[in-house]
């Protein structure tokens, strides 16, 4: 046991077989321990527990609940969980454990990989917690799955699988024991994210973040309050209320600005700077837009937040579409797409593959448009990204329709129709 669960943890840590044992043992003496040939003696144990950060000798503690459940809890309450707390919980993982650890230790580690965007770890996280973690509710740890599937929902979130997350997010509302507290404002801030993402109309979304928002204000959570008046600034952009989408903004800037740490709050004046931004492209002053873009963008790097840059990068690359700025839409766009491939952003990565798509037509390779077309309905598809098919069908068959290839055109549209909200 010792031997696969130091090989495990060697694994976790990204150290190969020499770079553990340099200074301390031989190579084949550490393979024929982690093979289970052989025992560890007590002074190996020693340094190879220093080495990785973790006391080998805790496998066989009685307190290991006590000490997962302590680490647990500190990071739900206060965010705080070092590298070997993390480690300590990993290797947890591979124990038995009672359904109410397995569901503390899941939840914690899921959180926190997606939160980091370690998506393959969280990936590995989701997996294992579903062959441990029942499908069948046990009653008194409401609390614990509650904690469960929001995580799950915001891993499925960061994948851009909106059913999924929804799917998670709605399991997590029906455990909701009181309608006013933190927990139900975080739930239904993600629930604001995922309707707006889904539904073309923002109705709903705002709902639901209006709702997050009164309740944020009430337990004077100012970074939650940034984050929701940001998102409401999105969502009255989208549906056209320019004004009121300004007046957010506005707001979250100026609460950013008051606060005595607002340096710490940097990455949301980037987010900010980026939704000013949308709001004079929809307004088409294109230079003010380009101005504030570029602004977030230089925010955003500054503090390594790369995921985040996608967004700008788009909206420039749209802004010099129209433009027809060919230079530096290639330059924005390619950028922009290297960081989805990365990061795994399916939803974004198409929608990145449209707008150099709309560059090939724009340039007469209605071939090459109407191929990678068809290829980026396909996966919109496969991801069961209802508005994304909508979109795509209602461009093809537009397209088809002036090429009077009307057969064509009709399939697209009413394919189009299927999708309609």
């Amino acid at each position: 046991m010792v031997g696969e669960r130091i090989r495990q943890l060697r694994i976790h840590k990204q150290l190969t077989q020499k770079e553990l044992t340099e200074g301390i043992c031989s190579i084949t003496y550490l393979s024929r321990i982690e093979n289970g040939q052989i025992n560890p003696s007590e002074e190996f144990l020693r340094k190879v527990s220093k080495r990785l950060g973790y006391d080998l000798t805790e496998l066989s503690s009685p307190n290991r609940d006590e000490k997962t459940l302590r680490i647990v809890d500190n990071y739900k309450h206060k965010g705080e969980i070092s590298e070997d707390e993390i480690s300590y919980l990993h290797i947890q993982t591979l124990e038995l454990n009672s359904t109410k650890v397995n569901l503390h230790l899941y939840g914690v580690l899921l959180r926190y990989y997606t939160t980091k965007g370690e998506i393959e770890q969280a990936r590995s996280i989701y997996s294992l917690s579903k062959r441990f973690i029942s499908g069948e509710m046990c009653e008194g740890l409401e609390d614990e799955y509650f904690y469960y599937f929001l995580a799950c929902g915001n891993f499925f979130y960061y994948l851009q699988d909106f059913n999924y997350s929804v799917h998670y997010y709605t399991k997590a509302d029906h455990l909701l024991k009181e309608r006013d507290s933190l927990d139900a404002a975080k739930l239904y801030y993600n629930l604001s994210l995922i309707k707006q993402r889904t539904h073309a109309n923002q109705e709903i979304s705002m709902y639901y973040s209006n709702k997050a928002y009164e309740i944020f204000e009430k337990y004077e959570e100012k970074e939650y309050i940034i984050t929701a008046l940001i998102t409401l600034g999105v969502q009255y952009q989208l549906n056209n209320d320019l004004d009121n989408s300004m007046e957010c903004l506005k707001k979250a800037e100026r609460t950013i600005l008051e606060d005595e740490e607002h340096e710490k709050l940097a990455s949301y004046t980037g987010m900010i700077q980026h939704n000013i931004g949308r709001v004079y492209e929809r307004k088409k002053e294109y230079p003010s837009a380009i101005k504030y873009y570029l602004n977030s963008i230089k925010i955003l790097e500054s503090l390594s937040f790369e995921l985040q840059i996608v967004h700008p990068l788009r909206r420039l690359v749209e802004i010099y579409i129209e433009q027809k700025d060919w230079i530096l839409v290639d330059k924005y766009l390619e950028k922009a797409i290297v960081i989805t491939e990365k990061f795994q952003l399916k939803h974004d990565y198409i929608l990145l593959c449209l707008l150099r798509l709309s560059v090939k037509k724009l340039q007469g390779n209605e071939s090459l448009y109407e191929k990678g077309m068809q290829k980026m309905l396909d996966s919109a598809i496969e991801l069961n990204q209802g508005i994304l098919i909508k979109r795509i069908t209602q461009e093809l068959g537009n397209h088809y329709y002036d090429k009077k290839a009307y057969k064509k055109a009709a399939d697209y549209l009413m394919k189009a129709l299927e999708y309609e909200e």
